[in-house]
């Protein structure tokens, strides 16, 4: 959503982007975005496509972002549970009005919460099911238009977190573990998406990537954190992303903990990303600084 937003907005207007995108999710806070079935969750489950009614959710999109016309060049993905493919649109091919909503509706169309959106005549569930991050498409625009690898410039936000931390899930029922697959399969796919990304383009500069170093406010169902949650997380973002840009977290040290946390027979226990880069500073950790020279 934050990617349509600032593609509203002209460049110089990052400010203002900004300011529009936490209005965005504070009235997405307030607002109840989903509801449950007449006949409850089960009826979700056995009869409907998803556990919740997401009608609610559709609408709320349509008021906040139906009236955006891209500015900027921006891409967003969804995928047709038929065939499997992954569609795309980006500022050269979507259009203002219905089709915008129609492609928002299914990017939030989280499967197993949601039924698919009933779009573009098929179904469609979020891009994460294909891709959790998409990189290569801005590199290959940038590539079209003429710009080698050595003249273009990354900035990553992953929106996993990179302290993928331990829990107890012996009380968990399952959508708590549905939810704990997520966030372990994101976590990967994102960092797997990264390192696919930088071996595909050398020389491109992957500048600063961006990943939540503490736990991220979150609940049990999807979009449903209160304002003060989502306050906390914007300002856990702004921090992170100052941090990345002082050099406090490089692109190297997330990958270095991402193949400890892989590979490292459990090296980083009880290490959060945060106490990781720490005691790497200390000297508690080598790591070739060449990530594209590690096996």
């Amino acid at each position: 959503m934050n990617s349509v937003i600032l593609s509203d907005y002209e460049k110089g207007q990052e400010k203002a982007a900004a300011q529009r995108m936490e209005k965005f999710w504070v009235d997405a806070a307030n607002n109840k975005l989903y509801k449950n079935w007449i006949l409850g969750k089960a009826q979700g489950l056995f009869n409907k496509g998803g556990i919740y009614n997401a009608q609610p959710l559709w609408s709320f999109l349509s008021k906040e972002l139906g009236s955006v016309k891209p500015k900027r060049q921006m891409d967003m993905g969804i995928v047709d549970i038929v065939s499997g493919k992954y569609k795309e649109f980006s500022s050269q091919n979507i259009t203002y009005g219905a089709s915008l909503n129609d492609a928002l509706d299914a990017s939030l169309s989280y499967p197993g919460f949601f039924p698919p959106a009933n779009v573009f005549d098929s179904y469609y569930f979020d891009a994460t099911t294909v891709w959790d991050i998409d990189i290569a498409t801005p590199i290959n625009r940038c590539k079209d238009k003429g710009f080698t690898n050595e003249n273009i410039v990354v900035d990553v936000i992953l929106t996993s977190s990179a302290d993928l931390k331990e829990i107890d899930a012996s009380n968990y029922k399952s959508v708590q573990m549905l939810f704990r697959y997520l966030e372990i399969s994101s976590f990967y796919q994102s960092m797997d998406g990264l390192l696919r990304a930088k071996f595909a383009f050398p020389g491109v500069n992957f500048r600063y990537v961006v990943s939540p170093t503490v736990a991220i406010p979150s609940s049990n169902k999807p979009m449903s954190m209160s304002e003060n949650d989502v306050k906390l997380a914007i300002a856990a973002g702004v921090k992170d992303a100052q941090d990345a840009i002082n050099g406090k977290y490089t692109v190297e040290d997330l990958i270095h903990y991402y193949s400890l946390k892989k590979f490292g027979n459990g090296v980083l226990k009880g290490r959060s990303y945060g106490s990781f880069v720490e005691a790497k500073r200390n000297g508690e950790f080598d790591w070739e600084k060449d990530v594209m020279q590690q096996p």
